[in-house]
């Protein structure tokens, strides 16, 4: 009765209603006090929840006697060594540091830290809580060195924890445990960006734990796929799957606690498990190159990162970090809102770090959604809302790294939040129409560190695979007829992938100047090594069944349902989708899908069709995020999505977007084209032919040829128009190995 007394206090304490929870708890205690007597550690268990609720109140006076008491019962029935004494000790010192005193929190914290280290081992996640605890303390206290030093120590310990349990766990799960991690890392950056902007080595560390951190759960899930798709010994899928088991059962140990066994006994497991782990690391490394280079991307840090950028460039790394308030007292908040860092990282200068507080990040990401209304609104080609958009944006997000950036003008940028959304290319220095283009070349990355794989993968893909123009409209007889002229049968392994519920409502239209687009950019290759699909024949089977292109090429429509509008038309110059079949009812409904990768995709021949009347097979014409993964393109040098919307996805801040660039990025590309918006028809089919006869020259580098492409579609629409609006110029960007 008093657990489940505890329980629904517990939860009423979590939705803030504590009259609710209060008389539950006394409840419980005075059940567990009548039954166990005053000395059980059970009933310390239930001091120790009213003198949390009391804490959160701000009722100091009450919550202290409650907090000793409950420590002086662990003391006495377990020791004063044990754990739980440990936890005792950290809940009566933060009381003591939220009424700033200091003097007997410090004690406290310490003796906490001590336990833990002795009965858990050093690098239990309770002595990363305890480190973290103290470092904070010592911070409200100005001692901002020796606090770092704590940080410092408690980020080693969690970087070895979260490498455990993203080695094993599903894609949402390590998601919601990396969110439990945040707070503390975010403790470290905040304190480093207040007190410590001044130290070289400090700045230094903080882009070190940066570098591992971003984009952790890509990496794993990279990791994955490589190990056991590209392995290159049939030894090295059953070694993998091996080390998965071993992280699972060294998370579980490390967060369930010793339980019935001695501590000594405890640390006996958890040190053989942690050493088969890294026996098979080293076993796995050896069987498959694919896992070795991923191994030593993730190990990044600053100097390895300065030393392969090539000469004269820069990493600009972004982040979107919570603001911890270190003298926050009583009812105060600790923390404030959020804001974006940037850290600025040269060439061969692995021991120089600038970090760069761009503010907060909520005027920040109203910027950009000012920026993109205006991208998405053409209906006045003239406006000078998007001049002034533009010019705002660029004045929040890059005119404080000129000075930083210095003579650098071609930058590696890893954007973080929802930085991810735009083109730093299109930003405008000057009213006159002077843009970032014009000055800097931008190679986006999911991560910094992504910089070290650069050159290590060896695989080559076959003929470049060119698709456009499909037929939407063509229906299931012409579809058989296309598959059996084109020797495309489907396999036994085809099975029904679940598909958005609401793009029912969606018709995709016939994309004109797509056809002439792939046929010139298929004469530039010419037929030997290319292969041009179009109308009928732009099939998603084609994509499962021509193996690994070493270029792949899609000029058709690109979506990303997130709250979508489903009553706002497409502007018929803009490779758009059309909503068809509103009544009063759908007009204005928002759309609510739970995997983003779900809500992202590319639509090919027979996609009308399949959403008229349900797709039943994997191949449908509706190519989602979530089939992209299973695709096979490690070898591929570059996936280009001349499409719209094809960069975009749902933000997480630290993680990127999850889209199509996400699913293609795991599914083993070295580079990626994508775009920002809704994006022109004749624009974009100009922009492509002038994109592939830059690499053809043999003159550039991909990321080279793109930017320059879009240097004479700018020329081209200002001569155009008569204003060179990025709408028409502006949406593709380029990630990845150039």
């Amino acid at each position: 009765m008093a657990t489940s007394l505890n329980n629904l206090a517990g939860l009423y304490s979590s939705l803030g209603d504590y009259s609710k929870a209060e008389p539950l708890y006394q409840r419980a205690l005075a059940i567990y006090e009548k039954a166990l007597g005053p000395e059980h550690p059970n009933l310390a268990y239930s001091l120790n929840n009213l003198a949390l609720l009391y804490s959160s109140l701000g009722d100091y006076s009450r919550a202290k006697p409650l907090y000793v008491r409950a420590l002086a019962i662990r003391e006495k029935a377990l020791g004063p060594e044990h754990p739980n004494v440990a936890n005792s000790l950290n809940s009566l010192a933060l009381l003591y540091y939220s009424l700033s005193d200091h003097s007997r929190a410090e004690p406290l914290y310490l003796r906490a830290l001590a336990i833990n280290e002795k009965a858990l081992g050093p690098e239990h996640p309770d002595v990363a809580y305890s480190l973290n605890n103290l470092a904070g303390l010592y911070s409200a206290m100005d001692q901002f060195q020796t606090a770092h030093e704590l940080h410092k120590r408690a980020q080693t310990i969690d970087e070895k924890l979260i490498d455990q349990v993203v080695g094993f766990t599903s894609e949402s799960q390590k998601m919601k445990f990396l969110s439990t991690k945040k707070w503390n890392f975010y403790g470290f950056l905040s304190l480093i960006n207040q007190h410590l902007s001044q130290s070289p080595s400090a700045r230094v560390d903080a882009l070190n734990v940066w570098l591992k951190r971003k984009g952790v759960i890509l990496e794993a899930q990279k990791r994955f796929q490589e190990a056991l798709i590209y392995s290159d010994d049939s030894r090295a899928a059953k070694t993998f799957q091996e080390l998965s088991r071993t992280r699972a059962q060294l998370s579980k140990l490390t967060f369930s606690g010793p339980g019935k066994e001695s501590m000594d006994a405890y640390k006996n497991k958890i040190a053989k498990l942690d050493k088969q782990k890294e026996i098979l690391e080293a076993r796995l490394t050896k069987l498959s190159r694919a896992f070795a280079t991923r191994q030593k991307i993730v190990k990044a840090d600053c100097k390895k990162v300065a030393g392969v950028l090539p000469e004269k460039t820069a990493l600009l790394e972004f982040a979107r970090i919570g603001r911890f308030n270190f003298k926050a007292t009583g009812k105060q908040k600790t923390w404030l809102p959020d804001r974006y860092l940037a850290f600025i990282l040269h060439a061969g200068k692995g021991d120089r770090v600038e970090i760069i507080d761009l503010g907060p990040a909520d005027r920040i990401d109203k910027a950009v959604a000012a920026f993109k209304k205006e991208m998405a609104d053409i209906k006045d080609v003239q406006s000078k809302k998007a001049i002034t958009a533009s010019m705002r944006l660029c004045s929040l997000i890059f005119e404080p790294l000129k000075k930083g950036l210095g003579k650098a003008k071609e930058l590696f940028i890893s954007p973080d939040g929802n930085l991810n959304l735009i083109p730093f290319e299109v930003l405008q220095q000057t009213p006159e129409g002077h843009f970032l283009i014009e000055d800097y070349t931008f190679n986006y990355l999911a991560a910094g560190r992504d910089v070290i794989g650069f050159g290590q993968i060896k695989d080559k893909g076959t003929k470049a695979l060119i698709i456009g123009d499909p037929d939407f409209n063509m229906g299931k007889e012409q579809k058989s007829s296309t598959l059996k002229r084109l020797a495309l049968t489907r396999t036994k392994d085809d099975k029904i992938t679940k598909r958005s519920f609401d793009m029912g409502s969606l018709n995709f239209l016939r994309l004109t100047s797509t056809k002439e687009e792939v046929e010139k950019i298929g004469a530039l290759f010419g037929k030997r090594k290319a292969d041009v699909y179009t109308g009928r024949e732009a099939l998603e089977e084609v994509l499962w069944r021509t193996g690994t292109p070493t270029i792949l090429h899609l000029a058709t429509h690109g979506f990303f349902l997130n709250d979508l509008d489903l009553s706002a038309l497409v502007d018929e110059r803009v490779r758009g989708i059309q909503v068809v079949s509103l009544d009063a009812k759908q007009a204005g409904r928002k759309v609510k899908i739970e995997n983003p990768l779900l809500r992202s995709g590319i639509a090919l021949a027979g996609a009308n069709n399949a959403l008229r009347f349900g797709g039943t097979e994997r191949s449908d014409g509706i190519v989602t995020a979530e089939k992209i993964l299973s695709l096979k393109l490690r070898g591929t040098d570059m996936v280009v999505l001349s499409a719209c919307d094809t960069g975009l996805g749902e933000v997480k801040a630290g993680e990127g977007v999850y889209g199509l660039r996400r699913a293609f990025t795991q599914a083993g590309t070295r580079s990626l084209v994508m775009s920002m918006w809704q994006v022109p028809d004749q624009e974009t089919k100009e922009l492509m032919v002038e994109f592939y006869k830059n690499i053809k020259s043999g003159k550039m580098n991909r990321c080279q040829a793109l930017r320059q492409a879009a240097l004479k579609q700018l020329k081209i629409v200002r001569a155009r128009y008569g204003n060179a609006n990025p709408f028409f110029w502006g949406a593709f960007v380029f990630m990845g190995e150039p």
